[in-house]
């Protein structure tokens, strides 16, 4: 018995394409938005009017205020939903079009 050859899967055989693939996937679409208060850049993705992902290039912790002082009053940075100043920079960058939203 042969095993089934699924036509919108990829080739889980060859690494290479199946990290390109990835990669692609989670780089496509995003745009640099910087925060207006503390000059964070993060890489940022509309999918629809509400969601929104944030791709951080470094220890949110590290480069975010709001963040390092929510760590450091215990909180885990993994729990922070996202700093108010970075959400109102993402806001104006859609206001201004510079960073497009599906549908919108």
């Amino acid at each position: 018995m042969t095993p089934a050859s699924w036509a919108k899967a990829p080739d889980h055989h060859d690494a290479a394409a199946v990290e390109a693939n990835t990669r692609e996937f989670l780089d496509s679409g995003l745009t640099p938005v910087r925060c207006h208060a503390c000059a964070t850049e993060v890489r940022v993705r509309k999918a629809s009017e509400l969601q929104t992902s944030v791709q951080w290039s470094a220890d949110p912790a590290s480069t975010c205020p709001e963040f390092a002082a929510r760590v450091a009053a215990g909180e885990l940075s993994a729990r922070i939903d996202t700093c108010p100043k970075l959400r109102a920079s993402i806001e104006d960058a859609v206001a201004a079009g510079r960073l497009a939203v599906p549908d919108a």
